[in-house]
């Protein structure tokens, strides 16, 4: 092998040894920039969403087609930069269950005892000069309920019933189902806003990183 040949497949390996160490090279940096990340948290679907994110997507604000969240004892505030009508909970009063007699409720004429949707909730609604459309408008109205805290929680209710009664210290009533999903209890202070979409099914919302 004359010295020509030999310095040209010489030159020929070593610039394969050179291609093949910038690619590893650049393979390995790319790692870091490319690593999966745990999403920081699931609202509705698999996208990674931050808590004020998902609130903002159900809180659809405390008036509707000229109704209002009612502010009976209760205050308006604002929390992550969305409206709401901060009151004490309290639970519903369910009377127990007796064979062959229905608990109708005066919204949406369901019997609660036996209902197949546990998350509802009752409220001093303000039905208007036209209480028969008043009535209408809130019946199975949905509602987003958060209980701030140092972990926030939210869930969707539906409006079932006018209450609680006057004499009760609370501005809202929820069902057991409702507090245990908020992990609240009765006298704790809860954020009630309308919920933007009324075809959102009911119950808790998970939320993202706070």
């Amino acid at each position: 092998m004359n010295k020509g040949t030999y310095y040209r497949r010489f030159r020929e390996l070593n610039h394969r040894y050179w291609m093949s160490g910038l690619l590893v090279g650049t393979f390995v940096g790319f790692i870091p920039a490319c690593k999966l990340t745990t999403p920081e948290g699931v609202a509705n679907g698999p996208q990674s969403l931050y808590a004020t994110e998902v609130l903002a997507s159900h809180n659809g604000g405390i008036e509707k087609s000229g109704f209002k969240i009612p502010e009976s004892l209760g205050i308006k505030g604002q929390y992550r930069n969305l409206q709401w009508i901060f009151t004490r909970a309290q639970p519903f009063p369910l009377q127990p269950a007796r064979i062959g007699q229905a608990q109708l409720t005066t919204l949406t004429a369901e019997d609660l005892v036996r209902t197949q949707d546990p998350y509802y909730c009752a409220m001093r609604w303000d039905y208007g000069n036209r209480p028969e459309l008043g009535m209408k408008f809130f019946a199975n109205r949905k509602l987003i309920l958060i209980a701030p805290g140092k972990v926030t929680r939210a869930i969707v209710v539906r409006a079932v019933e006018w209450g609680p009664p006057i004499t009760n210290d609370g501005g809202i009533a929820l069902s057991q189902a409702a507090l245990s999903a908020l992990g609240i209890n009765a006298g704790s202070n809860v954020g009630i806003a309308f919920e933007a979409s009324d075809s959102e099914l009911t119950g808790p919302v998970v939320l993202g990183a706070q």
